[in-house]
């Protein structure tokens, strides 16, 4: 059985990044277990950050240990009453459930809602994973085809100044 602790909330860091405050004023770094946010840099990564906020911003949360992270920061499940940080993000389309680490089935499922129903950062056509942009690399595009109304009107531009040089004997 996990560790479970109450901590003051010192600041939300990002998405899935909560300082916590122990009883002796040490602060205390929780990588928050089960999802991977957006990076500040990426888009939807200040959208984490502000949803973390509001839901455990302030107060005291309850901590369940469940791992230690690679920079020995703690890896835990972070509630705030019965409020659950991790499921209430990817719910809210700001996160992704954890494909590195052990998730849960609810993370799973509030992340497929989201999907469905296009929220947040679903509702961009590629959305980058965080683990992607960390390494500095965009996925393959995968649109089965589809381009953009912009990408078809350059496409038939320059498909027409290639036309007009060929005729111009260029």
């Amino acid at each position: 059985m996990p560790d479970t602790f109450r901590f003051s909330v010192s600041r939300v860091k990002d998405g899935d990044t909560v300082v916590v405050e122990g009883k002796n004023g040490d602060t205390i770094t929780i990588r928050v277990w089960g999802i991977d946010a957006p990076e500040s840099s990426q888009p939807y990564g200040p959208a984490a950050t502000d949803v973390a906020r509001q839901i455990v911003g302030s107060g005291t949360v309850t901590v369940e240990v469940m791992d230690e992270g690679p920079y020995g920061r703690i890896i835990g499940r972070v509630q705030k009453g019965d409020t659950d940080l991790a499921a209430s993000l990817a719910l809210s389309g700001c996160a992704w459930h954890s494909r590195r680490y052990s998730t849960s089935q609810q993370i799973r499922e509030a992340e497929q809602k989201a999907r469905q129903e296009a929220r947040g950062l679903w509702a961009q056509e590629n959305p980058v994973p965080p683990w992607q942009h960390r390494k500095g690399r965009q996925p393959a595009q995968t649109g089965g085809g589809k381009h953009t109304a912009g990408t078809v009107l350059f496409i038939v531009i320059v498909v027409a100044i290639l036309f007009l040089i060929s005729l111009a004997g260029g």
